[in-house]
């Protein structure tokens, strides 16, 4: 029989989705943000009754094994026991194939932003209403992203930590605190500017997301290979920087406006 995606999700919510203590199965990623392509791998919740996650990872993992021998089964460790993840792969199926399971539990609430549109479920199983959205709140929104901003604007203020090292010469050194205090947070107020919605997802999608002369000088910057290419591009950050900071205030006050208006005419 021959195993792909759509043959290992079949088996998973027959097997799973007819436990009385399943009460959702939905998938995230490419799924719903309608992105799959052949390297796409499978992102997938599971919703349990309050108690279960045991009980659902020993029938997922049984699940899998009849379909191939199962050669990676790796859980990220640290995770609350309400809402653990784990990843698995099957033998003789593509390696970009990887099956993420994420098990909660009804003590680990499930909420959808409508304006998010980075997380989207497709709903496979949903016997008691879990998958809900409800609509950002502005006010908490923005104030979040003023924290981010003032966050990447602290991290920067100390570019002087890849500076020094530059100046000794060190490409090593200076490519990780480069990165650190100089890419990094220029990363976060682009997010801030271009992605408000999905602030925290750092460079994963940024081809897609970011404009195509934000990607190409990303590129740029993240290309370095001497300690002169380091140099040259914390001259250029430094521009850019600046004018992000600039573009993502405006935006942060034209924001701050908007509610005031509508505050003052209720």
């Amino acid at each position: 029989m021959t195993i792909n995606r759509e043959t290992i999700i079949k088996a998973i919510v027959s097997d799973l989705g007819s436990e009385d203590y399943i009460l959702a199965i939905w998938l995230e990623g490419a799924d719903g943000t309608k992105s799959l392509d052949e390297y796409s791998d499978i992102d997938l919740v599971c919703y349990t009754k309050e108690g279960f996650i045991d009980d659902a990872f020993t029938r997922l993992d049984d699940c899998l094994r009849r379909l191939r021998e199962v050669d990676v089964a790796y859980e990220q460790p640290g995770r609350p026991t309400n809402n653990r993840y784990k990843v698995y792969h099957l033998q003789e199926t593509p390696d970009s194939l990887l099956v993420d399971v994420t098990i909660q539990s009804e003590s680990f609430p499930v909420s959808f932003i409508n304006e998010d549109e980075s997380v989207v479920p497709v709903i496979l199983v949903d016997k008691a209403g879990i998958v809900k959205y409800q609509n950002v709140d502005l006010a908490s929104h923005r104030s979040q992203l003023h924290t981010q901003l003032i966050q990447a604007q602290g991290i920067y203020s100390q570019r002087s930590r890849a500076v020094k090292y530059t100046k000794r010469g060190f490409f090593l050194e200076s490519l990780i605190y480069y990165q650190k205090y100089v890419l990094n947070p220029l990363v976060d107020v682009l997010r801030l500017i271009y992605t408000p919605f999905q602030a925290d997802c750092f460079l994963v999608h940024a081809s897609r997301d970011f404009p195509i002369e934000v990607v190409l000088t990303l590129e740029k910057l993240y290309g370095v290979k001497t300690v002169q290419d380091i140099t040259e591009g914390i001259n250029l950050a430094d521009e850019l920087f600046c004018n992000a900071v600039a573009e993502a205030d405006v935006m942060l006050s034209q924001t701050y406006v908007g509610e005031s208006r509508t505050d003052s005419n209720t």
